[in-house]
């Protein structure tokens, strides 16, 4: 692993930084961790609520429609929950109380909606993942299945049919070995899927050993193929090799900086350091490779840079983190600087 958080490893709590930067006429305090004098990490970019934060704008006269027929809430952010971007830098949001999942399309300013898996509904997309050809995979939990979208928003198939699953929540896709990681959290297990849709792993069952999982909400493929699950009730993150080997877990219980009370999303850097999202206390901790602690970002609040409830993070190879901040309508954008003395992204 390079060094990119070497620096603050000595620290247990690096506090944001100010970045004082021009925004409309008046001085902004862009967020940045580490707090100096230690150069900054992770720098604060900007949150995404509706298309329009992205740069994707309607035209008059599209506007005018949505304005009449009243759809423009629709686009807007309720609770976002899981998040990916694809290969091109759309942004991915799974958001269960619209009952949709939002794709926002930067590079060609386009917005797309999917609410259809076929002729069903979704009802309750909790977890996103893409792939590197852009197809998109969703966690429909209600209806326990796996839905897979092209890379225009057009519905292909079913991975995870009714019944293959208890509870599908967070999800992650494995270029290496082409396949799909599920968490099924209902029944305390990673299953994995190749892109045919046939299932070729199960990970785990319910228990405190190595291996074993209690309530399950995330999974991460680590630049090495490894997996690195949020292993919730037990208080842990566990890490698996890609055929779910047992290789290490760090975490306890407490809500001491480090500690897991409430841990939920998960995601690694370009220089695998892991981020888990803690969510009843509002920050992101980030560990190097053996579990020590190296950063908190973040804090109550509603301000660029705090939490409410946050729920999933993914990080892209460029170091884009997105940060799914829940109870603040909203995706937060930081981004990874990687170590100083090497240039941004280490």
């Amino acid at each position: 692993m390079r060094a990119g958080f070497s620096a603050a490893a000595v620290l247990l709590v690096l506090a944001a930084c100010a970045h004082r930067v021009p925004q409309g006429g008046a001085e902004f305090r862009r967020p940045a961790w580490p707090a100096p004098p230690a150069s900054p990490r992770v720098e604060w970019v900007g949150s995404v609520r509706l298309p329009s934060d992205l740069g994707i704008k309607k035209s008059p006269l599209v506007r005018f429609f949505s304005y009449l027929a009243g759809t423009r809430k629709a686009t807007a952010l309720l609770r976002p929950y899981g998040v990916a971007e694809t290969p091109e830098g759309d942004v991915v949001v799974a958001d269960p109380d619209a009952r949709c999942v939002h794709v926002y399309r930067q590079r060609r300013s386009r917005y797309v909606r999917l609410t259809q898996a076929g002729r069903e509904p979704l009802v309750s997309p909790v977890g996103v993942a893409v792939d590197p050809q852009g197809r998109i995979y969703v966690a429909d939990s209600y209806r326990r299945t796996i839905e897979r979208y092209g890379r225009e928003g057009d519905w292909l198939d079913t991975l995870a049919k009714e019944g293959d699953l208890a509870r599908p929540t967070g999800l992650a896709f494995d270029p290496r070995r082409d396949r799909l990681y599920v968490v099924d959290t209902g029944r305390h297990r990673i299953v994995a899927y190749d892109v045919s849709g046939g299932r070729v792993l199960e990970i785990g069952r319910r228990g405190k050993g190595d291996g074993e999982f209690n309530f399950p909400v995330a999974v991460a493929v680590g630049p090495s193929g490894n997996l690195y699950v949020t292993d919730s009730m037990n208080f842990r993150v566990q890490i698996l090799d890609g055929e779910g080997r047992f290789l290490g877990s760090f975490g306890k219980e407490g809500r001491t900086p480090g500690d897991f009370d409430k841990a939920k999303g998960i995601a690694l850097d370009p220089d695998g350091h892991i981020y888990v999202v803690e969510g009843l206390h509002d920050v992101i901790h980030v560990y190097d490779e053996r579990g020590r602690l190296l950063a908190v970002l973040g804090g109550t609040g509603t301000d660029p840079g705090q939490f409410w409830l946050p729920t999933a993070i993914s990080i892209s190879g460029s170091g884009r983190i997105l940060i799914s901040d829940s109870a603040n309508h909203r995706v937060q954008i930081l981004q990874y600087l990687g170590n100083p003395e090497k240039g941004a992204g280490g």
